[in-house]
């Protein structure tokens, strides 16, 4: 019941957030997340896999900066984001995961997570993420920034960031409805980046399942494997 009576105190401010920084599209999401989405959601993604070694640097736009965050004052991000997300964002860095941000000045105006492992309950997937890989997510930019260049600059950040940390790989889901992100994935895609599987998830009543397969069969999935293979 507490996760219930948390979101109903949390909606009206984290609504209003969301309208402001994605219009109508951002206010349905915040009622979503609470309603359709804790009775059923399913989908289709596909794992991509970067490396490392060959990923070039690209600008950042004019004015930002892409540090680590390390907390623990979290306030700056009231105005990009939801006390809902703040609150997991906190127990992802007690649990390990790395979080960069892209500042303008002292405003955060995008971020983006870094994981070493995978867990059910922060990753959602429970991927078979090899030693020598970090699990690339969640990446978010400002509206009043998108189309700035500030998103791919993002992904590619944290695929060098990856680099320093003696990763060799980068791994991260698109799914295959999101557009946004398979433009990002065509934008940081090399010669060497590859398709390596398709994930079908469930979730169900706040519960999730899912099915990873190496190698791609679903004709949507197919498609988008091919697009980013021709935008290399």
């Amino acid at each position: 019941m507490n996760k219930y009576l948390r979101d109903a105190l949390t909606f009206p401010r984290d609504a209003s957030a969301g309208w402001r920084h994605a219009g109508v599209p951002g206010a349905w999401r915040e009622l979503r997340v609470r309603t359709l989405d804790r009775i059923s959601r399913r989908g289709l993604a596909l794992l991509l896999e970067h490396v490392l070694a060959d990923v070039p640097h690209v600008p950042v736009p004019d004015g930002v900066r892409i540090a680590p965050f390390a907390g623990p004052d979290w306030s700056p991000f009231l105005a990009l984001t939801t006390e809902r997300r703040i609150a997991r964002f906190r127990t992802r860095l007690a649990r390990g995961r790395e979080c960069l941000v892209a500042w303008r000045a002292d405003r955060p105006v995008g971020f983006t997570w870094i994981s070493r492992r995978m867990e059910r309950d922060i990753e959602t997937y429970p991927l078979p993420l090899p030693p020598d890989a970090a699990y690339h997510w969640d990446l978010y930019v400002d509206s009043a920034e998108r189309g700035s260049g500030l998103g791919t600059a993002l992904a590619f950040a944290r695929l060098h960031h990856t680099q320093g940390m003696s990763y060799r790989l980068g791994w991260r889901l698109i799914d295959v409805d999101n557009r946004a992100s398979q433009k990002t994935a065509q934008k940081t895609a090399t010669a060497s980046t590859r398709v390596i599987g398709e994930l079908r998830y469930l979730s169900i009543g706040g519960r999730s399942w899912s099915r990873f397969t190496r190698g791609v069969s679903d004709p949507a999935a197919i498609r988008v494997r091919d697009s980013l293979a021709a935008a290399r």
